[in-house]
């Protein structure tokens, strides 16, 4: 083993160092001159300080194992006397070495004077080091703490000799650059960064040095793609334990050889305890369906199904983290689904979706018997390709929003005779998924459009290029916070039904005030407005217009009724207590009493006693700069051409300026006489 130590500037103690090995401290200590050097016995391998009169470097040096250099140092040197740090006697009080150390440190207190606390460097004489990585990484470190530029003149395996230019400055504490900048504003540019480096430390960093330290803290902050995969286990265990009824499902690729100690990670899915049970309390069986993109290095899906709370809000159910949206994919997603919410082949529950491929024959196969709405905005983006449009949107959404089959029969014979070929297309596609007039009403609800699960996606955005552990975290995350801020609205909330509700049925309420009712004396009404007329069943709670029964909200033929009642004196109560009990505010303080539960940190998880480690998915890197956003249709981009258009964006600008430049000189001629002005008019006229 050898000794390294370190040396420095002895009559102008600036942090000028060097560390080397010596192979025998004691003839190290005979050698040199007491007046201009000075050791420290230390640990074998250890780092230490002694100054040089050479004042114009400072160096650094370290030492190697013995195998490299083949010495020892004696037993003797391997040893701290600690007794030579306590306060000695008046003889080693006068001793030279010592005074020029106590000399050297005071001085040293002096020149750091004025400088910001926020310095964690300081270099002196007999200072110990684990390793010469932490050397070079203090120098690193005091180079930007003192605002000057070092550079390396000699870099072996047994000296690191360094010259720092310039003097230390004088300068305010403002703070540090690291990774608790990145924490506030992950998505912070690249040149606000480098501006902040520029005024904080006064130094000037190119932008791909930025870029990389900007890399380095968000893996920091974030975690490491690929190290998550191999915590995934212990991160499930821990919300097991934390948010009790959770389910978490991990599959993995089938291994061709099961003695294999680790596994290729293929999909997870999450049902929280808490949600489970308030999607059960809500009592609205209608589930939206879709998948996002991830945006990391190792791309996927990310599967959710989302509710609607008796407020009219999203209710996050369950999601999912798989490889691909196909028929595989969501075929093993439903299945989680249905063993969380007891669904089996014969249930008749409500799902809403785009029509992608996948998804359409998974359904089918899981739950032949539910009723599968398609989102008629994908409807119309497919049928808008070949009739545009308004004309055409109008006759699609007044098909869908028709709630008795005569009304839609009506408006679709309107679209035959208008275009054959958009009838044809548009009856291709069974009603029963698209037109209310086909809908049941188990669901309670009648949406037409899968914003449920758009809306949730949007606020997925940041989420989704983070590493998987920490994207589960975001969405756990989110929907904790949303419960609390729901749960301050319900706190404020009172009356019978929850505030969408209460706003909905105050208008239908004023609606129903237009009606006339006949009674038959038992449990039917005939009410009419208009040319309308329907017939209401307050027994069956049914009205012939449907909407009753699509919403669960008595509509205004039915709310018409419920007066006639009460003024001929049955009992009836307020028309509020005739709203399906999902609408209820009781209903909604119900749901959101299931509270999603905090965990720890990662260094406090139960580790997993699986034998085998996950490792990340198979991936191919695409090519070009990964997209964040989402793709648009064709009308958004049509809308934003339309908002920037103008003369210098025009693409037909040479053409527009031609125009404009002959309609010129036709005014020009126009303000003359003769019979050129009036050739000029009649041609402008003609055009």
């Amino acid at each position: 083993m050898v000794v390294w130590h370190v040396r420095s500037a002895f009559e102008d103690f600036d942090p000028a160092l060097d560390y080397e090995h010596v192979d025998d401290v004691d003839a190290l200590n005979r050698t040199e001159d007491d007046a201009t050097l000075f050791t420290l016995q230390i640990n074998h391998g250890g780092y230490f300080a002694r100054h040089n009169v050479d004042m114009n470097e400072e160096w650094v040096g370290g030492g190697e194992q013995e195998e490299e250099h083949g010495e020892e140092v004696d037993d003797e040197a391997a040893h701290i006397d600690h007794d030579d740090f306590e306060s000695g006697t008046d003889s080693e009080n006068n001793n030279p070495r010592r005074k020029a150390l106590r000399r050297l440190r005071r001085e040293r207190q002096r020149d750091l004077v004025g400088i910001s606390e926020r310095q964690t460097v300081t270099f002196y004489a007999g200072q110990l080091f684990p390793n010469k990585e932490m050397v070079k990484q203090q120098i690193f470190v005091h180079a930007v703490e003192s605002r000057r530029q070092f550079h390396i003149i000699r870099n072996d395996k047994i000296r690191l000799r360094v010259i720092y230019k310039g003097s230390i400055p004088q300068f305010e504490n403002d703070g540090s650059i690291n990774a608790k900048s990145i924490l506030p504003n992950p998505n912070i540019p690249i040149k606000a960064l480098q501006h902040q480096v520029q005024k904080k430390y006064e130094l000037h960093v190119s932008e791909p040095k930025i870029f990389r330290a900007k890399v380095l803290a968000t893996k920091k902050i974030q975690g490491d793609y690929s190290n998550q995969y191999a915590l995934l286990r212990d991160y499930c265990l821990e919300l097991q334990a934390t948010n009790i009824g959770t389910t978490l499902k991990i599959d993995v690729d089938p291994c061709c050889d099961p003695a294999s100690p680790t596994r290729m990670f293929r999909r997870i899915y999450i049902c929280l305890g808490a949600l489970k049970r308030g999607f059960v309390m809500g009592m609205r069986e209608l589930l939206g369906l879709d998948g996002c993109f991830m945006k990391g290095p190792w791309p996927g899906q990310i599967l959710t199904t989302v509710g609607v709370d008796a407020n009219n809000g999203i209710y996050l159910v369950a999601y999912a983290i798989l490889e691909a949206e196909n028929t595989s994919s969501w075929t093993w997603f439903l299945e989680c689904l249905g063993d969380d919410l007891d669904l089996d082949s014969r249930s008749n529950f409500t799902f809403i979706s785009d029509r992608q491929k996948g998804i359409i024959p998974a359904l089918a196969k899981t739950y032949p018997s539910a009723e599968h709405r398609y989102c008629l905005r994908h409807i119309h983006e497919n049928m808008k390709q070949s009739w545009k449009g308004n004309l055409y949107k109008d006759f699609l959404w007044r098909a869908a929003t028709a709630t008795t089959i005569p009304q839609f029969q009506l408006i679709m014979e309107e679209l035959r005779k208008f275009n054959q070929g958009a009838y044809d297309w548009l009856i291709a596609i069974p009603p029963r998924h698209w037109s209310r007039s086909h809908f049941t009403g188990r669901s309670k609800c009648d949406v037409l459009l899968n914003n449920l699960c758009e809306v949730f996606n949007k606020q997925l955005v940041d989420g989704r290029d983070k590493p998987i552990i920490t994207c589960l975290e975001y969405i756990r995350e989110y929907i904790m916070r949303k419960i609390v801020n729901v749960q301050k609205v319900i706190d404020k909330s009172g009356g019978p039904l929850t505030p969408t509700a209460t706003r909905v049925f105050n208008n239908i309420k004023s609606a129903a005030a237009k009606c006339s009712v006949s009674w038959n004396s038992l449990n039917k009404f005939q009410v009419s407005e208009h040319e309308e007329q329907y017939v209401v069943d307050v027994q069956q709670k049914v009205c012939s217009c449907r909407k009753w029964e699509l919403t669960g909200i008595p509509c205004k033929h039915a709310v018409a009724s419920i007066w006639n009642m009460a003024n001929n004196g049955q009992a009836v109560g307020i028309p509020e207590t005739w709203v399906a009990s999902c609408y209820w505010l009781d209903t909604w303080k119900r749901v959101y009493m299931n509270k999603i539960d905090p965990i720890n940190g990662r260094q406090l998880w139960p580790k997993s006693p699986c034998p085998t480690t996950l490792l990340p998915p198979k991936h191919h890197t695409p090519i070009g700069r990964p997209k964040k956003k989402r793709k648009k249709s064709s009308d958004e981009l049509r809308q934003s051409t339309k908002k920037g258009h103008n003369k210098k964006t025009c693409k037909g600008q040479d053409a527009a300026t031609s125009t404009a430049k002959g309609k010129d000189k036709v005014s020009s001629k126009l303000t003359g006489n003769g019979k050129g002005s009036a050739k000029a008019k009649e041609k402008m006229v003609t055009n």
